[in-house]
């Protein structure tokens, strides 16, 4: 909701003046984190994929998301890179809740309306806590209950001040990684800066929860919902939804043996039906749909939340995409080869040697595909953690790729990841259950 006036402009003012401060304290605190690294380096430490992992965490937020993005953009970055920020946890300690509250005074407030006046009571402990958001339960005055997703203190001043230093840490990348010299750095920078300020622009978020909402009630489909978002009542740092009831699919107190309506391979179906027909006819996809996002209500519906990651992909590299997540499955290698070549972003496709490019997948991902898919089933992980054996796989078709000369589109990663982690999701909720069946195949086939 655009906000009127300020309540009190004096200490509009304060603030704007703090936003100044802000800036050279944060940039005090990089130039502080980056000498402190040289240090080490100087000691004798490597300057290594891990030291830099180490110092992006100590720096915050941005470099976080830089973290994040190196690990889920492996068409760019080494190997090495890719391997360590995998860990890249976006965890954090919660800020007081009295600076919470400010964020929501200065989001919300205006001349007619105080606080008080919107929230009957804020639960000042939160649901959870991220680097650039934490969520709190909340009661509206009305009586309804909802979630506040609130954008902690000053991240949209951290997140300027960082992204505009960006280039010279580029610059310092290219000394470390001579690879980087090679590729174009300002298009890279221009796609970081556009992933990372979108996730701190709360409207976004509830468009692509609107726009899910809407395909659900076009297609008839009652059994898959989102929370929907009160529109006057958020703003880019303040997202209100309305609070779902229910457990996370990975709750050990669920019991997946049909009673009280719990068949885990219908609702494994109904997620993977909803999934796939979003994408095919929104053209988006939701990119971190793990178990912990996906919650079963009280009413027995399912809940997709979390919209903050969002994948696009053009139609004509999806059906490969498909394509090659099937012939991973069944370790087709000139399935996987023929599908990455479809995929690749390349004009010299009819050059690939098809038949040299399945001998190296085979060579390769057959010391990998057993561990990933050979296993017997077992719980299924949230993370990096437990997606040891896909991320690897995922990095091995990228380097063979690169040395075929295919290059693959911005959100491949994002989507393939995905859909490898559904079929690892499956073994723990329907073993006897294929990714690509029913009214999913005749999607792809189409």
């Amino acid at each position: 909701m655009p906000k009127l006036l300020p309540k009190n402009p004096l200490n509009f003012a304060k603030k704007q003046l703090g936003h100044g401060v802000n800036a050279l304290s944060r940039l005090q605190k990089t130039a502080s984190v980056a000498g402190l690294s040289a240090l080490r380096v100087a000691k004798g430490d490597k300057m290594d994929a891990q030291l830099l992992r180490e110092a992006f965490e100590q720096m915050g937020v941005t470099y976080i998301k830089l973290g994040q993005f190196i690990a889920s953009t492996p068409s760019i970055f080494p190997r090495e890179y890719v391997l360590a920020f995998q860990g890249c946890l976006d965890q954090t300690t919660p800020v007081p809740f009295a600076k919470i509250r400010q964020v929501l005074i200065d989001e919300l407030e205006t001349d007619s309306r105080g606080l008080g006046d919107i929230f009957s009571y804020i639960d000042p402990v939160p649901l959870a806590s991220a680097s650039i958001a934490q969520v709190h339960k909340a009661v509206l005055a009305d009586g309804r209950q909802v979630a506040l997703k609130v954008q902690k203190p000053d991240v949209d001043t951290i997140m300027h001040t960082d992204l505009s230093v960006l280039h010279g840490a580029f610059w310092a990348l290219e000394k470390v990684v001579p690879n980087l010299k090679a590729a174009s750095l300002a298009p890279i920078v221009d796609e970081m800066r556009a992933r990372m300020l979108a996730e701190t622009d709360f409207l976004a978020e509830s468009a692509h929860i609107d726009k899910f909402l809407a395909h659900l009630k076009q297609v008839g489909n009652d059994k898959v919902t989102a929370p929907t978002v009160h529109h006057a009542l958020s703003t880019k740092k303040v997202l209100v939804m309305d609070l779902l009831m229910g457990k996370s699919l990975i709750d050990e107190s669920l019991i997946w043996d049909g009673t009280a309506g719990r068949d885990s391979k219908q609702i494994m179906s109904d997620v993977l039906d909803t999934w796939f027909l979003s994408l095919m006819m929104t053209g988006e996809f939701h990119a971190d749909l793990h178990a912990g996002n996906l919650m079963l209500l009280n009413d027995g519906r399912i809940a997709f939340l979390d919209f903050g990651l969002m994948g696009q992909i053009a139609p004509s590299s999806l059906q490969a995409c498909f394509g090659l997540v099937q012939s991973l499955q069944i370790n087709d290698y000139r399935g996987m080869a023929q599908a990455m070549v479809a995929i690749g972003m390349t004009h010299r496709a009819d050059k690939i040697d098809i038949d040299r490019l399945a001998d190296d997948l085979q060579k390769i991902l057959g010391k990998i595909t057993p561990n990933a898919y050979g296993q017997p089933p077992k719980p299924v992980q949230i993370g990096a953690e437990g997606n040891d054996g896909l991320n690897a796989m995922m990095l091995e078709m990228v380097e063979i790729g690169k040395r075929h000369g295919i290059h693959f589109p911005r959100d491949f990663a994002l989507l393939v990841k995905q859909l490898l982690y559904f079929d690892r999701f499956m073994v723990t909720l329907a073993p006897d259950m294929e990714l690509f069946e029913g009214e999913r195949l005749s999607l792809v086939k189409e």
